[in-house]
């Protein structure tokens, strides 16, 4: 009983670090073209909300289309697994928390869009600016996934959509 109350407790502080107003700081993608600007995986978060104990994830992006911003909310369902989640947006995605810490959360996410094209991506989330080292370490993740360093976008400060 001890440890399922520590489990509880635990899985609630995570869950509690990860609810709240999150802004995107960085994209990575191996495909490239979906994170440029205009690109149909450019997403500018907003807010992550739990339900049902974390099994519901719900993430409030912008994108950014021909010169206006759309606010979007899309739900991922977890997945048997228990760390995946999986949701639909320009086609089919599963992705997870990779880490959380209480200024940044990394998610790694795979999408298969409509025409069949899978795109590995990494999305980092906080409230300010990468600092050197947290840029190396990503580019070292990026690089664990087969997606090139080169390819990380920093998105914060060019981030066109309201606050």
């Amino acid at each position: 009983m001890v440890k399922f109350l520590l489990l509880a407790l635990a899985f609630g502080l995570a869950q509690a670090e990860i609810e709240g107003k999150w802004i995107t700081l960085a994209i990575v993608a191996d495909n490239v073209d979906k994170i440029e600007p205009a690109g149909e995986m450019r997403l500018y978060c907003r807010e992550i909300t739990c339900e049902e104990e974390c099994k519901i994830l719900k993430i409030t992006f912008y994108v950014h289309e021909n010169g206006q911003c759309s606010l979007t909310t899309v739900t991922g369902y977890l997945q048997e697994d228990g760390e995946t989640y999986r949701t639909q947006y320009q086609g089919d995605n599963h992705y997870l928390v990779v880490k959380q810490t209480p200024e940044n959360i990394v998610f790694y996410s795979e999408n298969v869009d409509r025409a069949g094209r899978k795109t590995k991506l990494i999305f980092v989330l906080g409230h300010k600016t990468l600092t050197h080292e947290q840029k190396d370490k990503l580019g070292e993740f990026a690089l664990s996934k087969n997606i090139p360093p080169e390819n990380i976008r920093e998105v914060l400060d060019i981030d066109p959509c309201p606050q």
